[in-house]
């Protein structure tokens, strides 16, 4: 459909409008792209790794489609691809960082079981960062604190000298240890009697 105006012309509805050899082409709305499966794929794969971190999966899309204002994957399209693929790339980092912290809090305990240097590990804590509760660490101040721990040497005893025991005589083991020696002796006629 074709239109002339040879005029002023207010407002024009649809189709092409000729007007002195300019030609406009009112285009539709134009239409939006779905993922494609390579990119449906990715975002598959990115939330599988944050379930192997213990992530929901439902949590993961849940959040995807917040950020996205959609309500399935269906609906996301190719042009909020990267935005859907930054927000589980956050949300996966988040789950190794917290993953890391788990791990790095494990180490720093079984050190300190094995030096028994938990009171001096509570007190780097406390005057390093000011806590000592390790879960409440960041994973920079968890690496220091097990550094701390490794290279911590328990404080050895003072030197204690050795009593070596000297040989005493018969006359006096039976003057120092009378009743053991009645008992022995007692002892001794018994099982001779026995035996004889």
């Amino acid at each position: 459909m074709s239109q002339d105006f040879h005029g002023d012309v207010g407002q024009a509805a649809g189709g092409d409008i000729n007007n002195y050899g300019v030609n406009i082409h009112l285009v539709d709305k134009t239409e939006t792209r779905g993922l494609v499966s390579a990119q449906r794929k990715e975002l598959h794969q990115l939330r599988a790794k944050c379930e192997e971190l213990g992530d929901d999966p439902r949590d993961v899309w849940r959040t995807v489609h917040a950020q996205l204002a959609v309500t399935s994957i269906s609906e996301i399209t190719a042009e909020q691809f990267i935005d859907a693929r930054n927000v589980m790339q956050i949300r996966l980092e988040r789950l190794q960082e917290e993953a890391d912290k788990r791990r790095l809090v494990g180490k720093v305990l079984r050190a300190v079981a094995e030096k028994d240097a938990k009171d001096e590990m509570n007190n780097f804590c406390e005057l390093s960062f000011g806590r000592t509760q390790l879960n409440n660490l960041q994973k920079s101040q968890l690496q220091q604190t097990l550094e701390f721990v490794q290279h911590f040497q328990p404080m050895r005893q003072p030197y204690a000298p050795q009593i070596i025991p000297r040989e005493i005589s018969i006359r006096e083991f039976l003057v120092t240890h009378k009743q053991i020696a009645t008992v022995l002796f007692c002892f001794g006629v018994l099982v001779g009697g026995i035996w004889f």
